[in-house]
């Protein structure tokens, strides 16, 4: 059925209208998706960081200078005072990939040279390049990052420090799985019911075989002398 609209209204408005409606609608879906894109995204990276701070963290020192590595190796940009997280990565910014490439390459270079947990100087040499110090003497290092930004590739360093492809395969992840505060609560709730139910059954059987170990009562005399034995807690 042709509307008055359509009738009364010419060709070039009802297509003027249509294009609004069209704007109208991608402008207020827009948001949702990019807002929906960049929270996936978020949540993708937040696991990825932490996958690399629960690898190198004892090895860097501690979560907080392993998370500053992490994030300055990522960006391209400092984001410490000092150590190996103060200064800007030749590389420009990596991919999680090659960050943990870059680490695993440090760490070799590093037991090279008899360096089991480097300390912040330490580690900035192997990354960045510089002189490494320890107790046998100092050393300088190339840097696994100036070796990358002048084109060597990463087989070819873990052939110089002595490391095979298998050793620059990253762990087995496990699946990262965000639950509700809903399913939180009942799963909690759950397992405090079969505690519960366990204890309950456990104390049952238990004042069964006390039952079963008590002798026949000869008199009534001697079992209120058990009673108040029991009671008192002698």
């Amino acid at each position: 059925m042709t509307s008055i609209f359509q009738i009364c209204s010419p060709v070039w408005l009802r297509r003027g209208v249509r294009a609004t409606v069209v704007a109208m609608a991608c402008a207020v879906a827009t948001p949702a998706l990019v807002l929906a894109q960049g929270v996936t995204a978020t949540l993708d990276n937040a696991a990825s960081t932490e996958r690399l701070i629960s690898e190198f963290g004892g090895w860097i020192g501690n979560r907080h200078d392993a998370d500053q590595l992490v994030t300055t190796l990522r960006s391209g940009r400092p984001t410490a005072t000092e150590g190996a997280a103060s200064k800007e990565p030749a590389t420009g910014p990596l991919g999680y990939g090659e960050v943990r490439l870059a680490l695993k390459l440090a760490q070799g270079a590093l037991a090279q040279q008899g360096v089991a947990y480097p300390n912040p100087d330490q580690l900035q040499a192997a990354l960045h390049g510089g002189v490494l110090r320890t107790p046998q003497g100092e050393q300088v290092m190339d840097g696994v990052l100036p070796q990358k930004a002048r084109g060597t590739g990463w087989a070819n360093m873990a052939e110089r420090y002595g490391l095979t492809m298998e050793d620059l395969l990253p762990p087995p992840g496990k699946a990262v799985t965000v639950k509700s505060a809903k399913q939180s609560a009942a799963k909690g709730k759950a397992k405090a019911g079969a505690k519960a139910k366990a204890s309950a059954k456990a104390s049952s059987k238990g004042k069964a075989k006390a039952s079963a170990k008590k002798p026949a009562a000869k008199s009534a005399k001697p079992a209120a002398k058990v009673v108040k034995k029991a009671t008192s807690g002698k």
